[in-house]
């Protein structure tokens, strides 16, 4: 009897010997995939009022508005989405392929130019972007990219069109298509959301890959809204652009990269947040949404953590957080709890960064959430406890 052909998988290159093949079949040679990574840099601001700051963001500022714009891995997206991007062919991180490798070119290929953009409005009644609206220029001539919508026909790229036309007829990939469009709701800047004073919100807007040839491109927000008339319609408007050079590296520059990028420390969800007073069937404030939500913010909370431990003034340990999620999706009431990262100053810059957050509105009608005189369910409120640690991440570089 023959013996069985190995099977091959999306990390195996196959070899065949003629003279073998037909009787032992094809002889497989696993090889390690290749190290490639696209990488966007700010360049330095060249435009009043922008700044380019440390960690790869660059960021528009004023007295009363602030826009921040960092550009995502493909790795940094994966650490936010670890077992959704675990799954070789099958892993469900909407950004990126995860770690299936691509068994013709032997490396991961980037799936989409994913940015994170981040609001603050320090003063201004109301402000708003439109991440449609949003455009990527290529230094190839000609070459405008547009952003992608999330539901088909909001957009002439959708995400909802990109993997209807991948999905296979099958409950497995029906359940993969679901739960990439519940990341993609949960993740990406939203439509039509007016950022009022005092308030914080940040998404992702996204864009088709870049092709190799790509060495620099230009992220233009268009027609961000600064004011608003009596009806409520645009009165003043801005287009805001980020410039940023691209390269594409492979082997062992791409771990000098990183190594150069690694912080000191990282910061890590240590157990899943618990969750008290949310209604029944609400998905936007249960438990694992909203460790979807702090997720993103890991590596800001880190920032609070890396400078003092640095100095050898704080400790690795864990802190846990708690704070209340009303109706509207608006943060109050931050309390640092159990901290055992030693300095203060951790859990007075973490409560500042949990103040900002902006999680949406409930996900439950607000006429449903409505009791005697409270018409709006503003007194909906539910109270999560987040769980923090702090970790030297130095072994990683």
């Amino acid at each position: 009897m023959r013996p069985a052909t190995p099977r091959p998988t999306t990390h195996t290159l196959a070899a065949c010997a003629v003279a073998l093949a037909a009787f032992w079949g094809c002889a497989l040679l696993q090889v390690a995939p290749l190290e490639r990574a696209s990488v966007l840099l700010p360049l330095a601001a060249a435009r009043p009022g922008y700044q380019v700051d440390d960690g790869g963001t660059v960021t528009y500022r004023t007295d009363a508005l602030e826009v921040v714009v960092r550009p995502m891995s493909d790795d940094e997206l994966n650490q936010l989405f670890p077992q959704e991007s675990s799954l070789d062919e099958y892993s469900i991180n909407p950004y990126t392929f995860g770690d299936w490798v691509d068994p013709h070119a032997g490396y991961v290929p980037n799936r989409f130019t994913v940015f994170r953009v981040t609001v603050h409005n320090r003063g201004l009644a109301k402000v708003e972007l439109d991440p449609l609206r949003a455009v990527l220029t290529t230094d190839r001539p000609g070459e405008v990219l547009s952003a992608y919508g999330i539901l088909a026909g909001s957009a002439p790229r959708t995400f909802e069109g990109y993997y209807r036309a991948r999905r296979r007829p099958s409950g497995n990939e029906y359940y993969r298509f679901s739960m990439r469009m519940g990341i993609v709701r949960s993740n990406n800047y939203a439509v039509e959301k007016k950022v009022f004073n005092g308030e914080s919100y940040d998404g992702y807007i996204v864009f088709d890959p870049l092709d190799d040839a790509v060495t620099g491109a230009r992220l233009t927000l268009r027609d961000f809204v600064l004011k608003f008339n009596a009806f409520d319609m645009p009165l003043e408007s801005i287009d805001l652009v980020f410039e940023f050079e691209r390269s594409l590296v492979t082997g062992g520059p791409v771990e000098e990269v990183a190594t150069a990028q690694n912080p000191w420390s990282e910061a890590r969800l240590r157990s899943p947040t618990a969750v008290r007073g949310n209604a029944p069937g609400d998905a936007q404030r249960d438990g694992g949404f909203i460790d979807g939500r702090v997720s993103r913010d890991l590596a800001a909370l880190n920032q609070c953590f890396e400078a003092e431990y640095a100095a050898g003034r704080a400790a690795e340990g864990q802190l846990d957080v708690r704070y209340n999620i009303d109706a509207t999706g608006a943060v109050s009431a931050v309390e640092v709890g159990r901290a055992t990262v030693v300095s203060a100053a951790v859990g007075a810059c973490v409560r500042q960064r949990v103040e900002a957050w902006q999680f949406g509105p409930s996900g439950i009608p607000a006429e449903l959430l409505a009791t005697d005189g409270d018409s709006a369910g503003a007194g909906y409120v539910v109270t999560a406890l987040t769980h923090l640690e702090f970790l030297d991440n130095r072994d990683a570089w």
